[in-house]
């Protein structure tokens, strides 16, 4: 039995040291939740035009799908990297809310003709952004 516990454990340590993840640095994710924030300021000010009526439908959901897609990036670096020391809880809440406005980006695209689920998405963006703003001052 301890002899299968220390190959597991072997396996395990391989695996991980092999699997490419790079331990990002805490400049480098205030950096990207900086940049996942401007995001949510952005599109939170976009949302505001599209409720004034001043875009049209093809050209709202192609600014969108270019905000969601600028994220994604973003999405895709957090799932690949390993938290910066001593700061594996604020990690994980911070890709949690970079997650979570991906989401809402989402769901503004299929939102967009239906003014109070437009409506509540937008809210959800703000709330994003504040709880960016939060994990940023905290790392």
């Amino acid at each position: 039995m301890y002899r299968t516990s220390v190959l597991a454990c072997l396996a395990l340590a391989a695996l991980t040291c092999c699997s490419g993840q790079k331990r990002i640095s805490r400049d480098e994710l205030q950096s990207k939740l900086r940049s996942a924030a401007s995001l949510a300021a952005e599109t939170s000010t976009f949302l505001d035009y599209v409720r004034q009526n001043r875009a049209t439908h093809h050209y709202a959901e192609g600014h969108i799908q270019y905000l969601s897609s600028e994220l994604a990036d973003t999405v895709k670096e957090l799932h690949e990297a390993l938290p910066p020391t001593g700061a594996e809880t604020e990690f994980i809440d911070s890709r949690k809310q970079v997650d979570a406005l991906a989401a809402a980006l989402g769901q503004v695209r299929s939102h967009i003709d239906q003014t109070n689920e437009f409506i509540r998405d937008q809210d959800q963006i703000v709330v994003i952004r504040n709880r960016l703003q939060q994990a940023i001052s905290s790392l």
